[in-house]
């Protein structure tokens, strides 16, 4: 009876589906149909199973459909009147597929590659922010002048911004790859909080965004000091 119990887990366990590839992105497709190439650039988008997307090739951009079942891609479409079924079998990187395309009675074959997804722009690194700014802006008519030292710990951020006139307020804030917020406080009239929300630049020596304060907003700019 254990032999048995054990042979029944080993059958199911066996028995489950292959997650689904995750075809995803763009495709480069060649293929052949009784002597009539087949040249494409795919475009997939994948939600679950189900597949949808554009195919455009000398007959333009052509609406797609279809589905992943494990390593196996199967999309439709239809070319002047002719409808194309593409069956397709994916290699373990996900990057690489071959099959046949079938229409009209007759069939083909054709293979695929993955194009390579962009790289992605380098940030600036986090501890970048750290020094001393000089910073201006402009909240409804209100001139925004102060010099702010600042030091990075991780994400984080802590310092003193003296604003011209108005004295010194302690600064904390956060980097979020190039976007920077921080927050402290002025007193005029009355006492203010005010949030910096700006986006530094590709060095990280320059930063422009918005503050908030007591509901309104304004624009700021600032430039690190060498």
């Amino acid at each position: 009876m254990y032999k048995i119990v054990l042979a029944a887990v080993a059958a199911s366990f066996f028995a489950l589906p292959l997650a689904a590839a995750d075809v995803s992105g763009t495709w480069t497709l060649t293929g052949d149909v009784v002597g009539n190439p087949v040249n494409m650039t795919c475009t997939f988008k994948q939600d679950a199973a189900k597949i949808t997307g554009t195919c455009v090739g000398d007959n333009g951009s052509i609406p797609t459909t279809g589905s992943v079942d494990g390593d196996t891609l199967v999309f439709q479409h239809s070319v002047q009147s002719y409808d194309l079924t593409y069956t397709g079998r994916i290699d373990a990187a996900g990057a690489a597929m071959q099959g046949e395309i079938a229409v009209a009675g007759v069939t083909g074959t054709f293979s695929a590659k993955k194009d390579a997804a962009p790289e992605a722009t380098p940030k600036p690194a986090v501890s970048g922010f750290a020094g001393n700014w000089t910073i201006t802006g402009d909240v409804v008519g209100n001139a925004i002048n102060m010099k702010c030292a600042f030091k990075s710990d991780g994400d984080k951020f802590t310092g003193t911004c003296t604003y011209a006139g108005l004295g010194d307020s302690a600064t904390k804030g956060t980097v979020a790859g190039d976007m920077v917020t921080f927050e402290n406080q002025v007193q005029r009239e009355q006492l203010y909080d005010l949030t910096y929300s700006g986006k530094l630049d590709g060095t990280a020596s320059s930063i422009s965004g918005e503050i908030a304060v007591a509901g309104v907003t304004g624009t700021f700019s600032g430039t690190k000091d060498k």
